[in-house]
């Protein structure tokens, strides 16, 4: 079974209630990891990436213009197809995420190099980061109202 790094983070928040620092827990989580049966190079890529949300030390570019467009690269081509990024730009176009949480957002999803990644996978990485985010708190509630919908929400 070819597991991603994704499954061991989905694995984590729907079967651990109790998860709170990762640090902390690693040991005994990797445990419950390896008797779930995964591999321990996923188990150490999914620690290192929730630790990640908390680097106080990612620099990302911001716009320098309000209205500036963001293009995307053939890298973040190949592991975010169009309906993600048109979801991400929809969500900054109704100001549920800036431009540097997409970004952040954006450089999560490639860490991840998940070949089967698609935008219900999205929803979850977003409200994932959202979720660390302690001024975010709008935001995740929003994101956890759309985030298994198939609709985009309507704006009067």
């Amino acid at each position: 079974m070819k597991e991603q790094t994704l499954d061991v983070l989905f694995y984590l928040f729907d079967n651990i209630s109790d998860y709170n620092d990762p640090k902390q827990n690693r040991a005994v989580l990797t445990d419950i990891l390896q008797d779930a049966g995964f591999p321990n190079l996923q188990i150490t890529r999914a620690f290192d990436w929730l630790e990640s949300l908390d680097n106080e030390n990612h620099q990302l570019i911001s716009p320098q213009k309000e209205y500036s467009s963001r293009i995307f690269s053939e890298c973040e081509n190949r592991w975010l197809k169009k309906d993600s990024q048109n979801y991400l730009v929809y969500l900054q176009n109704n100001n549920i995420l800036n431009a540097e949480i997409r970004e952040f957002i954006i450089d999560k999803v490639l860490a991840l190099r998940d070949v089967d990644f698609n935008l219900d996978k999205l929803k979850w990485i977003i409200m994932i980061v959202l979720l660390n985010q302690p001024d975010k708190k709008a935001e995740l509630t929003w994101m956890d109202d759309i985030a298994l919908t198939e609709d985009l929400p309507t704006f009067h």
